[in-house]
């Protein structure tokens, strides 16, 4: 997790939204949280790298990370 990244633990939607703007995916985890799919705009060869996930708990960021 990058250090600018880890400000937003315990944020809420709108501080996210701020920095990164609307997700690309939006979906809820077996364990019913919500998780914010952020995908990179354009890239070379079609993989998961550089995608961001931001997980919610009752409106609150508990996870915060990046595909390498």
């Amino acid at each position: 997790m990058a250090v600018s990244d880890a400000d937003l633990l315990s944020k809420g939607g709108d501080e996210v939204r701020a920095r990164f703007g609307q997700p690309t995916i939006v979906s809820k985890t077996d364990q019913g949280n919500l998780l914010w799919v952020y995908k990179p705009s354009w890239k070379l060869l079609p993989d998961d790298s550089g995608t961001l996930y931001v997980e919610f708990k009752e409106g609150k960021v508990i996870d915060i990370f990046r595909k390498k």
